[in-house]
């Protein structure tokens, strides 16, 4: 059965068109889900060729607003952060909600919570955010592909996506950085690694950084701005820095790609002491029209 559904392509973690990261979002919510299988949904991400694109469904579980299914080129995602604040922005224009505060999106990973601010900021809580050492003999695997030192210990971060953080000297040796992505590919999918997160502090910040994301097994050499790892980033900052109290982590991607890419993240103190990790930004629509099936 032919199906012609709405499509946007929405820019991320900017409010200028074409200096953020897009993504493609399809409406499926007036449809049952089952009407299109996992190969149409991976053939039509093949087809756009954007990093991501995402299918909005009816909710299956009891509270969310809507369900989110996440393809890259290659594969279906449990979670990502650009598309879900990408979405998140297109449900808002899909539904003509104007007001909404929050709302609750079910995806792989489970229910993620989400923040609209009255200027139009949309912000995720991470729905998971666990940290693993890695052995030193693939951290050295790492620095020669990297061609750069880290300045403290790589760490295994899965945040839905799986994120190796390796934290540079400084914003310039991050930005300025060449890797051999051949290699980066190969020593990915050895490990099980989902791609690297690059970064580096902006000199005379409290906590300002630039970051790269690397996900070249995934068919992406360099993603422009990155939501899931700039989770992984401020969830390594944590571990590395034992922040006590809530601390905002401001963080700047996309340069060598043309970017201009801002996210406005957030370690947030609990009152049981445990933290949240919180990433937002804005989001702008650049494309509107429908997609044939």
């Amino acid at each position: 059965m032919a199906l012609k559904l709405p499509f946007l392509q929405v820019d991320v973690f900017t409010n200028t068109p074409f200096k953020g990261n897009p993504v493609a979002v399809i409406n499926c919510m007036n449809i049952d889900e089952s009407l299109l299988s996992d190969k149409q949904l991976q053939a039509i991400a093949n087809w756009t060729n954007l990093s991501e694109t995402t299918f909005l469904f009816k909710p299956t579980t009891d509270g969310c607003d809507y369900k989110l299914r996440i393809f890259t080129p290659m594969c279906e995602l449990p979670f990502a952060g650009h598309p879900t604040i990408g979405s998140c922005k297109a449900f808002l224009q899909f539904t003509g909600q104007k007001t909404a505060k929050s709302l609750k999106q079910e995806c792989k990973s489970g229910i993620v919570n989400l923040t609209i601010s009255s200027e139009g900021k949309i912000s995720f809580k991470a729905p998971r955010a666990d940290i693993e050492e890695i052995p030193q003999d693939v951290i050295n695997e790492y620095r020669k592909i990297l061609q750069i030192d880290c300045v403290a210990a790589p760490k295994l971060l899965d945040v839905g996506p799986i994120w190796v953080v390796y934290l540079t000297s400084d914003a310039e040796s991050c930005y300025n950085a060449n890797p051999d992505f051949a290699q980066m590919a190969i020593i990915n999918n050895k490990y099980g690694h989902g791609g690297i997160i690059l970064a580096g502090k902006k000199p005379g910040s409290s906590q300002d950084y630039e970051m790269r994301a690397f996900v070249p097994a995934d068919g992406v050499q360099e993603d422009p701005v990155c939501g899931s790892g700039s989770i992984a980033l401020i969830r390594y900052l944590q571990d590395l820095h034992n922040f006590t109290e809530t601390t905002e982590v401001n963080i700047t991607q996309g340069g060598r790609l043309t970017r201009q890419g801002e996210i406005f993240c957030q370690i947030k103190g609990n009152a049981d002491g445990a933290f949240s990790y919180i990433s937002g930004g804005n989001a702008t629509i650049v494309i509107e029209g429908s997609i044939n099936i």
